[in-house]
Order: C-alpha cells, then sequence, then structure tokens
C-alpha cells in the first residue's frame, strides 16, 4: 500500500546518515530516490543526495587525515538506480560507485532488439510537463529536447461504441466553443487558452472533448476532487484512512456517476497503474489524479520519445558520462543474493547495523562477493526486493525490509505489433477499454 511506500522512505531518510543501508524505489512513476528521477516540483528532495551530503559532511569533519576511500554498491538499473548512481558520483565524496543490475547491458549501450532486429522495451513511457528532473537531465547531457522528444500530444479513449474522450495537450488549447450563450466567453473561443486555477482550467478546456458521456455524469467527477483535497491537503492519519479505503468505495462514497467510472476513470486507471478501482487504494488513486491531471493545469501533458527507446536515448549518454567523469562501475547480467549487515565498526555509529559484503551471481555463473562495503542502495520493484530480502537473512530480521519485501507487484504484458505499412490514427496515444477478448 501507499502508507508502506512512505513507512519505508521515512524510515530511511529519518535515521542516522551513518546508517550504510539505503532503499529507494526503483520502478517507473513511483521513484523518489535521485535528483534524475521524475518529480512533481522543484523542492523535491532525493534521499540519495541527502544521504550523500552527509556523509560528505562526516567525512570532511573526521579529524582522520587518512580516511579511506568510501565503497558504494547501487541495486537495480532502473530510475531509481541511475539517479542513485548519479546523486553518489556527484557528490563529492572520494568513493568508487558500482551499479548492478540482472540486465545484460543495463547502460542502455547495447540495444534490446526483438527477433527481427527492432528494438523494443519493456512498455512505453510517456514524459510528461511535471518531469523537471528529466529536463534537467537533458540539459546536462546536452541533449536538446526537440531532437530527443515528440511535441506533447493529444490522447483518445476508445470503448465499445466508439471514440468516447479526446485529452487536450493543455499547453497548446484554445477556448472551447461552448454549447449555450455566454457571451463574454464565446467572444474569445479559440483565443489561445489562459492559465486558470487548476482545476478550474481542466474543467473548461475539457469541456468539449468527451464525445459520449453526458454532462451530468461529467459533473460527478467534482466529488473526487473533493476528496483529493481532503486527503492530500490533511495529516498522515487521515491519509491512512483513504489508503485503507479501495477507490471503487471512494468513488460509490463521493457519488461518481457508476458511467464516469466505467467509461473514463478506470479505464485511465488501468493506463496508469494497471489495476481496476476494486484493488488499487484510494490513496493511491488520488495521488495519481493530482500529480498527472490537478497539480497544475498542464500537468496531464504527455511527449514520447522520438526515436529509439529510453534506454539508447537517455539512459545511455547517462551512464556514458557517469562511468567516463566518475569511474562507475557497471556490473550487467549479475543477480544480487545475500547481503551481510554488521554491527558498526567503531566508525562514530552508535552500533547501528551497516551493510558490510554484498554477494552476486555474475553473467558467467560465477558467485562473487563485494566485501568492505559502506554502503547499499536498492533501488528495486517488488520482486527484485523480495528476492534479495528472502537470500539476505541480516535484511529478513528487520520490518523495514520484511514488509517491502511482502509487497505485490503487478503483472503487465506488453505486446507490440509491427505492421507492413503505415496506419494513420486520430491521435499518436490511443486507449481501448471495455472491448470483448476474441
Amino acid at each position: 500500500s501507499s502508507v508502506a511506500r512512505r513507512t519505508f522512505a521515512a524510515s530511511s531518510s529519518s535515521s542516522s546518515s551513518s546508517d550504510a543501508l539505503r532503499m529507494s524505489s526503483g520502478e517507473e512513476e513511483e521513484s523518489s530516490s535521485s535528483s534524475v528521477v521524475e518529480e512533481s516540483d522543484t523542492e523535491f528532495k532525493s534521499a540519495a543526495t541527502e544521504w550523500a551530503a552527509n556523509q560528505k559532511k562526516e567525512l570532511s569533519s573526521s579529524s582522520s587525515s587518512t580516511t579511506k576511500k568510501k565503497k558504494y554498491v547501487v541495486v537495480g538499473g532502473g530510475w531509481g538506480g541511475w539517479g542513485a548512481a548519479k546523486s553518489l558520483c556527484e557528490s563529492g565524496i572520494d568513493c568508487d560507485v558500482t551499479l548492478i543490475d540482472a540486465l545484460p547491458d543495463p547502460t542502455g549501450s547495447t540495444p534490446y532488439l526483438s527477433r527481427t532486429g527492432k528494438p523494443v522495451e519493456a512498455g512505453t513511457r510517456g514524459f510528461w510537463k511535471d518531469y523537471p528532473n528529466i529536463n534537467r537531465l537533458c540539459d546536462e547531457l546536452g541533449l536538446d529536447e526537440d531532437d530527443v522528444f515528440t511535441p506533447f500530444t493529444n490522447s483518445s479513449f476508445y470503448g465499445p461504441d466508439g471514440l468516447e474522450a479526446t485529452a487536450p495537450v493543455f499547453s497548446e488549447a484554445k477556448l472551447p466553443k461552448l454549447p449555450f450563450d455566454v457571451p463574454f466567453l464565446n467572444e474569445l473561443s479559440d483565443a489561445p487558452f489562459p492559465t486558470l486555477p487548476s482545476p478550474l482550467g481542466q474543467i473548461v478546456a475539457t469541456f468539449p472533448l468527451f464525445e459520449r458521456i453526458p454532462l451530468s455524469d461529467r459533473a460527478s467527477m467534482a466529488g473526487l476532487l473533493l476528496a483529493t483535497i481532503d486527503c492530500l491537503g490533511s495529516d498522515e492519519s487521515v491519509q491512512s484512512q483513504y489508503d485503507r479505503m479501495t477507490a471503487h468505495d471512494l468513488f460509490l462514497k463521493f457519488r461518481l456517476s457508476p458511467r464516469l467510472v466505467e467509461d473514463f476513470i478506470k479505464p485511465t486507471l488501468l493506463v496508469g497503474l494497471f489495476k481496476p478501482p476494486e484493488e488499487l487504494s484510494a490513496l493511491v488513486v488520488m495521488e495519481l489524479l493530482y500529480y498527472y491531471a490537478l497539480a497544475h493545469q498542464d500537468s496531464f501533458d504527455v511527449r514520447w520519445i522520438k526515436n529509439g527507446t529510453v534506454a539508447d536515448t537517455l539512459v545511455a549518454p547517462l551512464a556514458e558520462k557517469l562511468r567516463r567523469v566518475y569511474g562507475l562501475k557497471v556490473l550487467g547480467g549479475s543477480r544480487v543474493g545475500e547481503i551481510t549487515l554488521e554491527k558498526s565498526r567503531d566508525d562514530g555509529s552508535n552500533g547501528k547495523l551497516s551493510a558490510t559484503a554484498i554477494e552476486y551471481l555474475n553473467k558467467e555463473g560465477d558467485v562473487e562477493t563485494l566485501r568492505d562495503v559502506d554502503g547499499v542502495i536498492l533501488a528495486l520493484g517488488c520482486r527484485g526486493m523480495e528476492s534479495v530480502v528472502k537470500s539476505s537473512p541480516d535484511l529478513a530480521r528487520l520490518p523495514v525490509f520484511s514488509n517491502a519485501a511482502s509487497l505485490r507487484g503487478i503483472d503487465v504484458i506488453s505486446c507490440r505489433l509491427w505492421f507492413d505499412r503505415k496506419v494513420e490514427t486520430r491521435t499518436p496515444a490511443n486507449v481501448f477499454s471495455r472491448f470483448e477478448a476474441g
């Protein structure tokens, strides 16, 4: 649940900087361990960056003139892992950083190809307007965003009866023509869309874009907006109550129209979170709604990688820079096994547990061990975390890691079809829902 994730994050960030073991989220949009990972505003503080800064402060205040070079290991080659590696490399600490991942080449320099030689990756990742870290990464790597990304695009939602709705590009939207007479507004029709307070701007911009859902059903969305304000604007106890509630119960409680839920909200959740409302925390749904739709008027604007994949377009130049400038070591095709913890070795951390060794199976199938480790960052998804904790008795004894290992992941099938000719579509991104199989 979302509460569980927050507990883990709090446990990592609130403990002493001498705690050498850290855990960061490694999947998709939930990653929060680096200065590269997507964030909702520029005030976001990276757990990895904060830890690295504290480590640097401790080292600089040490009276010893022979402080040995630190050794850190990052487990996981997703955005969380690369973000953590980047933060450590750029922290100013005199350290060696190693990144371990099960992919044969997590650096993105070796393309992952289909049997017919076409570049593929798991899923198709959109890049939303509120991704300041990604934009900053492009600047740091000298990448032209116009070369990396497509323009922001519309998305269409289809059901068995045809087109249901179209998601606008808010930053390029124009004032719609309303079906009733409001003189001062009608005069502004087709003018550039003004920035209005959220969510008023979103409501007005999307007014003409629902093809089949009646206005009365759309108006019931107001209940969800009120719930979101109540939840995200309250303290943790209120948020915990929403976390124990399913999204389905939330929709019933705030009287959302069944048609709105079935024809629009449910397909949106299946695309964004890969689960129906009955299996999702109400808190998680409202966080998704806020981040991708309500934080700012143009939060829902999305664009895509123009050519190639995320790995060869963004990860590869980042990996090349970290290896060339900072000496980052990358171990691909390697699966982490046991992580050994020991009480502190008279380093001022007051007897707290620290990671000292990490065992892994290399690509040749041999077991190797990295010893004298000063810190480990786990940037893993649910299954990866479960595997590591099961192999590490020292970790399994700690509630924060045993709880993390018990979180459920979501199985998703990504299917790609290549046609023998270009097929014109109404919009580049299309969502199809409620179609019968077969």
